[in-house]
């Protein structure tokens, strides 16, 4: 073996998934799937590269983790502008320390399943509460930072009306980094509004005691929101793409 005196580093065996990575990067930032362009999917590369799809989810995993791809769920995966990486796209992809796709994965896990419990659960008490809420985000030229706020305390309040002290303390771990996502996009078109109209659904199958609605309602609230973010980073990124041309 060679000694690290003698200035040789001993070439370590790489893995499968990060051989294919580094590979996969290279194609990227050639411009070879596009600057702006839609991945291929994970079974179409798994058969190209003529790997597993588990090696090649591991591969996909760290080029997100690189931030040159981003994936949406139930929209696709797309290249990120690696040439000069769009602060903006790339600010919206991030929620603090984490990122907009761990947070959706974790809330998709947690809200509706909790707001299934609260329509089971709720009293009366947390019935005013989460009206008042809902009251003082519909007054007229409420701030954008006000709203986030309380957007945030309806969401905790449904929390606390599971009656399960243990789902609290975990959303109390989701909401910080709900809030930083949160001010990012409340800046979209009718956000606030649309935002606003997806509460009063869920709180209204919750006083219904409903919780199969519920649960629909608060899935259904998710999953818009994962799909406008998306769709305004295409924006941004068709933006980019027009201003190069010129």
């Amino acid at each position: 073996m060679a000694k690290e005196s003698s200035g040789v580093v001993p070439v370590k065996q790489l893995k499968l998934s990060d051989a294919v990575a580094a590979q996969l990067e290279g194609l990227v930032r050639s411009g070879h799937f596009g600057a702006e362009g839609k991945f291929p999917s994970e079974r179409d590369l798994a058969e190209q590269f003529g790997v597993g799809r588990s090696s090649m989810r591991e591969a996909i995993s760290k080029l997100e983790t690189l931030g040159i791809i981003v994936r949406t769920h139930g929209v696709g995966t797309f290249v990120l502008d690696v040439s000069e990486q769009s602060q903006k796209s790339m600010s919206l992809l991030s929620a603090g320390e984490v990122t907009a796709l761990e947070l959706f994965n974790v809330r998709y896990a947690v809200e509706p399943a909790g707001a299934a419990m609260a329509a089971i659960r709720r009293t009366t008490k947390d019935l005013q509460n989460l009206k008042t809420v809902l009251k003082q985000a519909e007054i007229p030229g409420i701030s954008q930072k006000e709203f986030v706020k309380l957007d945030s305390e309806f969401h905790s309040l449904i929390a606390e009306a599971t009656r399960n002290r243990l789902f609290t303390q975990i959303y109390k771990q989701i909401a910080p980094h709900h809030v930083i996502y949160s001010e990012k996009v409340i800046t979209f078109e009718n956000r606030q509004a649309l935002a606003h109209e997806g509460h009063k659904r869920i709180l209204q199958a919750i006083i219904d005691q409903d919780e199969n609605l519920a649960k629909r309602e608060a899935y259904a609230h998710l999953k818009f929101a994962e799909k406008d973010l998306a769709k305004e980073i295409s924006k941004l990124e068709v933006k980019k793409s027009k201003s190069k041309k010129k």
